[in-house]
């Protein structure tokens, strides 16, 4: 009997077999958007090249370089493309026409770059036979790291389901308990591989490790290899730079059909990538970066100086940038090269800036970009070194010395050689390409449209449109042998011939000194200052012949009723001459050496002579941001030493040349040429005027000090005498001329705080070019001038690394063929947003003059208007109304506590500055007139004047016998008369009053706002064209309908603050003024 069938029922799945075809399901699935036509990218084509090799980063970024080079060479659009990748080709297809432009095998795809210059450009290579290559280099719509993800999503896909169709056909003939071994499992061939996107190194600028690191997570066992140890081996640089040094693959393997594929991907099984969906398992940190942040638990970070960190925000990276929310305080500083630079005997807890590192590591970053700079220093937003864990990074914290040694080791170029760089690309190959290649992290605008814009007005200056020195001269020479004939000094016909001879030699000469003061100051050298002495003693013979002539002219006609011939000879005949060409060169060159000695001194650090610095910019900055007493003690009391010390024996010879120079033309002294310059009467008339506005603002500064020194005297215990006067350093300016850098400490409302204009130049990435451009457009909004090409080509917006430069602010007119230049160090911040409007409110009064009126009405209606015009419409650009309009800040922030927010800032600037400018001059007038005793009072007479006037004293103790603290201040090297700038500051608030009124506006002037309005642009336009036509009282006049200089405007202006101030102060017990009664 036979025995009975036995049905053999199928073997259960083992748990192995499970998994793969669960993971064969997973790669099916996620390849269903590489099904039919693909996954679509919009890009554009920047072009092929033929390689002889398969695989070279430098090679392959090289040609990037050249492709965009060519494109830009010859002017073409790029052609448009969609790139279409699907489970087995990426094809090129033509947007426009749909038409096929190329079909590349994954397989034949060898080796893929992103390039590091640009976030949006990518290429690879692609194999067209075993010894020909092509590089197609491509500019997508967006990032090119979304692209390169998908594609690298697409290769690691293939892969994936080539071999788990390979596992799954193995398990399906083969009995269940059977395992496979290695005898069983398929050996691949090495792969090709493909470039990574790179991080800085010395070879690439980026780093040595691919941020494409695929090692799976510890949480997370990794997958069994399936590529033999032999082959993984010999296997090339793996298509995503995981191996680093493995040999290259020969190119004359010929794998089997059915290997292709491992040929390309084998080195990737080591990485199963995790489904999408799967939110509770360890995922790929590659196809993390662009999908939404999955929120994880961070661990706790160790917490060394109790700071406070919010959460981290986790953007989608693709559409934000990293957001790390710093502990809150009081005011914001942008992260500047000072913080780095101070030295361990500055306080820890300085304020100065936040520290570029902060004390606890910042928040998980998600952007595969953050804080990637390859320039070095280029990027401001980027605050630490970037590597392969500053993509992704571990839980484990790293210290400060750690990231503080990672920053030094970034590769960086120095400013100049940045600058250098920006140019050169941007000259050579033009804005898109210099744009393409200066990587814009953070959506950080580099300064290449600045650069577009100066470079586009130099192209339309002509570089010999300017003074021929030489020529000049020569025809000079040639013209004062022309004199005409005088044969009475009381015909009014002789008179106005010899004053169109005269004009036209001064204004040659004018001209050129214009140049030469220019050439120096902006390159501080001894041959510059040689040309300047020279072309001082070229002009003596000339001004000898002409002054004692003006003076003979004015003399016959002053009783004339012509009166424009009548002031023309009067100005004429103002200044002195001096007929010993031996001082004339001695003068000359002690001028100069005072202006090398303020430009090119230094303060060096107790620990570090070899770290040394100027007053611009660092050590302004410094006294601007830092808090710590001892450490502004160092930066004062080391820049009064080094320049105040090094000018005193230079300028007490160099005055008293001047000084007897005066008394031979007819002057008493010095003091007395100098008043004669603004006809408010004599010496003693003119100082009476000052001293009674001085006296009628006295109540309200005294006030100002009470209620500042209150509030300092919290913040420094036991430093000085709270019912005396405040030492000079702690004011926030190394002079205490002006205290608003010090504003967040004395704040009277925090909740109702004024717009820090630093702060929003910042977070709204101005250039420094923009905020010029801002102010320009100020002024052409209420119908002034615009600048002129020669202004935009010529000027010097930044401070140069290459040479030493008088970096205090300065306007120029070189009154010839429209060039008009500035001169500023600038930075981006509050105090210089203020400066440009200031120097370009110079130019707008250069700009104005009548050119009708003779060449000696080209100037302000006296030194004092100059100043006045540019700190009016400083003013208005800084009003809050204005700064709405500008978007810095919300209108509806304005309130009454705000009110006097901002009337107390301002005040910190214009009320507190009028002592400090009385007492410029005041000290000069009485070294002029030998009232001071050099040898027991030369420097404490000045702190006298200070204590008596200002209620400010010396930081530290002082020695009459080396110190004299007043040269340390820039007027005073340079000789220039200060006394227009207290007259400055009373007018501008008569300016700004009147032109108020004429918009329509009486009150609340603090909101007073003039932009745009083209009626008070003409008004003001025509009280600037009559330059110094007619006397200063005149011209006040038609603006404003007074004659006089008066305090009252300031006081109106201040008045809610002054009342506020006498409350509070008595509220908080504050004893007002410093003088023992």
């Amino acid at each position: 009997m036979s025995e009975p069938a036995v049905t053999t029922p199928p073997a259960s799945p083992t748990p192995k077999d499970d998994e793969v075809k669960k993971a064969a399901t997973t790669a099916t699935a996620n390849a269903k958007k590489f099904e039919g036509d693909g996954l679509p990218f919009r890009a554009k084509l920047i072009g092929m090249e033929d390689l002889t090799v398969d695989r070279d980063e430098k090679i392959c970024l090289d040609s990037m370089f050249k492709l965009k080079a060519v494109v830009r060479a010859r002017g073409e659009h790029k052609q448009r493309i969609q790139l279409n990748l699907t489970m087995t080709t990426v094809k090129v297809i033509d947007e426009t026409t749909k038409a096929q432009i190329a079909c590349h095998e994954i397989e034949r795809i060898s080796f893929v770059v992103i390039d590091p210059r640009d976030t949006r450009a990518f290429g690879y290579i692609y194999n067209t036979s075993d010894d020909r290559h092509q590089f197609w280099a491509i500019k997508t719509e967006r990032a090119a790291a979304a692209t390169v993800l998908a594609l690298k999503e697409l290769f690691e896909l293939a892969f994936e389901k080539y071999t788990n169709d390979v596992k799954l056909k193995e398990s399906e003939s083969k009995p269940s308990e059977t395992t496979p071994d290695s005898a069983t499992s398929p050996v691949l061939p090495p792969p090709v591989n493909a470039g990574s996107i790179i991080s800085p190194s010395a070879g690439s600028l980026l780093d040595d490790n691919s941020i494409w690191d695929t090692t799976p997570s510890p949480t997370t066992p990794p997958t069994q290899p399936v590529v033999a140890a032999t082959a993984a081996a010999s296997s090339g640089l793996d298509l995503w730079g995981t191996n680093d040094s493995t040999p290259a693959v020969s190119q004359n393997q010929t794998p089997k059909a059915e290997e292709s594929l491992d040929s390309v991907f084998g080195d990737l099984s080591f990485t199963t990538p995790s489904a999408p969906s799967t939110a509770t398992t360890a995922t790929n940190s590659l196809l993390d970066a662009f999908s939404t942040p999955i929120t994880t638990p961070q661990a706790q970070l160790p917490n060394l100086y109790g700071n406070t960190f919010a959460t981290p925000i986790q953007p989608n990276p693709i559409n934000t940038m990293p957001n790390y929310l710093q502990p809150q305080t009081q005011q914001q500083r942008p992260i500047t090269p000072t913080s780095i630079l101070l030295q361990p005997q500055q306080s820890q807890l300085s304020s100065m800036t936040p520290s570029p590192i902060s004390p606890t590591p910042p928040p998980p970053v998600t952007s595969p970009f953050a804080g990637l700079d390859i320039l070095g220093g280029f990027n401001t937003g980027a605050t630490t070194k970037t590597t392969k864990e500053s993509f992704f990074p571990s839980a484990a914290p790293k210290t400060i010395q750690q990231m503080q040694i990672e920053k030094q080791k970034r590769t960086e170029f120095s400013a100049r050689e940045l600058r250098e760089f920006v140019i050169l690309l941007h000259e050579e190959y033009g804005v898109e390409f210099t744009e393409e290649i200066l990587w814009k992290v953070y959506k950080t605008k580099p300064d290449i449209d600045d650069l577009n814009k100066l470079k586009k007005f130099r192209d339309q200056v002509d570089p010999k449109d300017h003074v021929d020195v030489n020529l000049w001269n020569q025809l000079n020479n040639d013209e004062i042998k022309k004199m005409p004939q005088i044969k009475s000094y009381a015909d009014e016909a002789t008179a106005a011939r010899w004053l169109e001879w005269f004009t036209r030699i001064s204004q040659r000469y004018s001209q050129i000194a214009s140049l030469l003061e220019w050439n120096y100051e902006t390159n501080i050298t001894s041959e510059n200052a040689k040309l300047m002495s020279n072309q001082n003693l070229l002009m003596s013979p000339f001004q000898r012949l002409t002054l004692p002539i003006a003076k003979k002219f004015y003399a016959q006609l002053k009783n004339s009723t012509n009166e424009d011939l009548k002031r023309v000879l009067s100005r004429c005949a103002r200044g002195t001459i001096s007929y010993d060409d031996n001082e004339v060169k001695v003068t000359s060159k002690l001028s100069s050496q005072l202006e090398s000695i303020f430009g090119t001194t230094t303060v060096c650090e107790l620990n570090n002579t070899k770290q040394c610095h100027t007053i611009e910019p660092y050590l302004t900055e410094l006294m601007q941001k830092e808090k710590d007493y001892d450490r502004l003690t160092w930066a004062w009391e080391g820049w009064h030493d080094a320049c105040g010390m090094k000018v005193r024996p230079v300028y007490l010879t160099y005055i008293d040349l001047l000084n007897k120079n005066c008394k031979a033309n007819g002057y008493s002294d010095l003091s007395e040429e100098w008043i004669e310059d603004y006809e408010m009467g004599n010496a003693t008339e003119f100082e009476g005027i000052l001293d009674q506005i001085l006296k009628d603002i006295t109540p309200l500064y005294e006030q100002i000090h009470a209620y500042v020194r209150g509030r300092l005297c919290v913040m420094y215990p036991n430093k000085f005498n709270c019912n005396g006067p405040i030492p000079g350093h702690l004011l926030g300016n190394m002079w205490a001329q002006s205290w608003e850098s010090r504003f967040d400490d004395f704040i009277p409302y925090p909740n109702a705080p004024i717009p820090n204009i630093t702060q929003v130049l910042h977070d709204q990435k101005f250039s420094i070019y923009q905020m010029y451009e801002t102010a320009e457009q100020f002024f052409t909004s209420i119908g002034l001038y615009p600048m002129t090409p020669k202004f935009w080509a010529r000027s010097m917006f930044k401070k140069p690394k290459d040479r030493d430069v008088v970096c205090h602010a300065s306007a120029f007119d070189l009154d010839y063929h429209d060039d008009y230049r500035t001169k500023i160090c600038t930075q981006i911040n509050d105090d210089y947003f203020y400066t440009i409007h200031h120097e370009m409110g110079h130019i707008e009064y250069y700009m104005s003059y009548d050119e009708a009126q003779p060449f000696v009405y080209r100037a302000g209606a006296n030194s004092g208007f100059h100043e006045a015009i540019g700190d009016t419409i400083g003013m208005f650009a800084t009003s809050p109304a204005n700064l709405i309009k500008l978007g810095f800040f919300d209108g509806n922030a304005v309130n009454e506590q705000f009110k006097i927010n901002y009337l107390l800032r301002l005040a910190l600037q214009k009320v507190v500055f009028l002592p400090f400018a009385y007492a410029m001059d005041k000290y000069r007038f009485a070294l002029f007139r030998n009232q001071i005793n050099r040898n027991y009072e030369l420097n404490s007479m000045w702190w006298a004047l200070r204590v008596e006037y200002g209620g400010i004293m010396a930081a530290v103790h002082r020695n009459d016998a080396v110190h004299f603290d007043a040269g340390a201040k820039y007027h005073i090297p340079s000789n220039v008369p200060y006394a227009r700038y207290f007259i400055a500051h009373i007018l501008q608030f008569q300016f700004y009053r009147a032109l108020c009124r004429i918009k329509g506006q009486t009150k609340d002037l603090y909101m007073c706002d003039i932009y745009g309005n083209k009626e008070v642009g003409r008004r003001f336009k025509e009280m600037l064209a009559m330059g110094s036509s007619k006397s200063w009282s005149d011209i006040l006049e038609q603006l404003t309908g007074e004659r006089k200089l008066e305090s009252n405007a300031v006081l109106d202006f201040f008045k809610p603050l002054y009342e506020w101030l006498k409350i509070e102060n008595a509220a908080r017990g504050y004893p007002v003024g410093w003088m023992p009664k």
